[in-house]
């Protein structure tokens, strides 16, 4: 045979091959033939909202229930009172420390008070010394001014009392005449749950070393990176899901700048059921749901799909047979698969697959 009869042969045997996809992809079968074949159908399950499943998850406790206890003066910690994964309660002493610079606060105070009375003094004696008109008048406002300062110095140096852990009954007792302490005792700001220690007893630390970190665990935050092409129809709002934790909740932020180097969005979940079977840095897979918007979508079970010259196909029941609609994918899951596609009232083959796919490319009988 030359080499132009045998292409013209190879080019009718490929065209038979192609025939069933050519008359509009129909599979004629019998009844007895399906039964035959072992082939079953369903109808697929209609879908009002997608899933997008397997994204990669960290555990995050939110900013505004993140709090920092840091030493207010520096100082020698001479006890740490409470240790990590400790419940603590606000108020309750945290750590212990020694701090001279807490002496002078409080000796530069008790200045502030004298200075402060002895202006009030003044103040009193010049006013009726003016009223008797013994004195100018620019007298009486320069000794008003001194009161003033004196008042605002005596309240500056309240407040970094205040500031270096002491209450205001403490403050209170110093005016009283207490003897000036050298002791500095730091509390929890909140209720919550201590999650890092940064100090150790003996260690001499700077003003303003963070010490403990507290947290309240629950709600909690999940940060999801997903993939931008698979972020399409998640909105704020979107129910979120921890299969492995039943844990639960919604997505709360969507980012809008995408990561360059992995091509990924940061989704923000919160998680608001069973957040305390999570733990802050833990690394969880989730579900987000997504909005079908108005085009219908159907769940349908992996081993219905078929790829034929790349494509993804169904096959529907047909009076003559079987039919290969086209369907598109929307998300891919670990056992069935969202699409979208002509198939409302169908009933789709979900077993004797290859037997069907093999009369689709024209190797049946």
């Amino acid at each position: 045979m030359d080499p132009a009869s045998r292409l013209l042969a190879g080019l009718l045997l490929f065209a038979l091959a192609v025939v069933p996809w050519a008359r509009g992809q129909e599979i004629a079968l019998t009844s007895d033939q399906v039964k035959a074949l072992g082939i079953t159908t369903s109808p697929p399950l209609p879908q009002a909202t997608g899933e997008v499943h397997g994204l990669a998850a960290e555990v995050m406790v939110p900013n505004n229930q993140l709090h920092v206890v840091s030493t207010p003066l520096p100082g020698l910690i001479e006890s740490v009172l409470v240790a990590v994964n400790e419940r603590v309660q606000r108020g309750q002493p945290l750590a212990r420390m020694q701090s001279t610079a807490l002496a002078e606060a409080q000796r530069s105070f008790l200045q502030a008070g004298t200075q402060t009375e002895l202006a009030r003094a003044n103040l009193d004696r010049d006013q009726k010394l003016a009223a008797d008109g013994l004195i100018a008048e620019s007298r009486l406002m320069s000794t008003q001014a001194m009161h003033v300062q004196a008042v605002a110095l005596l309240a500056e140096r309240r407040n970094a009392l205040k500031l270096a852990g002491m209450s205001d009954a403490a403050i209170a007792a110093l005016q009283s005449g207490t003897a000036i302490s050298t002791t500095i005792t730091m509390t929890a700001p909140v209720d919550g749950v201590v999650i890092e220690q940064m100090a150790q007893a003996g260690q001499r630390l700077e003003a303003f070393t963070p010490i403990y970190r507290i947290a309240r665990l629950d709600p909690l935050w999940l940060e999801i990176q997903v993939p931008l092409a698979r972020a399409a129809g998640i909105r704020e709002g979107a129910p979120v899901q921890v299969p492995s934790a039943d844990a639960k909740g919604r997505i709360i932020s969507v980012g809008r700048r995408v990561t360059p180097e992995s091509q990924t969005v940061m989704l923000r979940a919160l998680i608001s059921v069973n957040a305390a079977r999570l733990r802050p840095g833990q690394y969880v897979e989730v579900t987000v749901a997504t909005a079908a918007g108005g085009t219908p979508q159907w769940r349908v079970p992996n081993a219905a799909l078929v790829r034929h010259q790349g494509k993804p196909l169904l096959f529907v029941r047909t009076g003559q047979g079987f039919r290969a609609v086209p369907v598109a994918l929307v998300n891919e899951g670990p056992q069935a698969t969202l699409v979208t596609g002509d198939l409302a009232g169908a009933e789709i083959a979900v077993s004797g697959i290859p037997a069907l796919k093999a009369r689709l490319l024209g190797m049946g009988g």
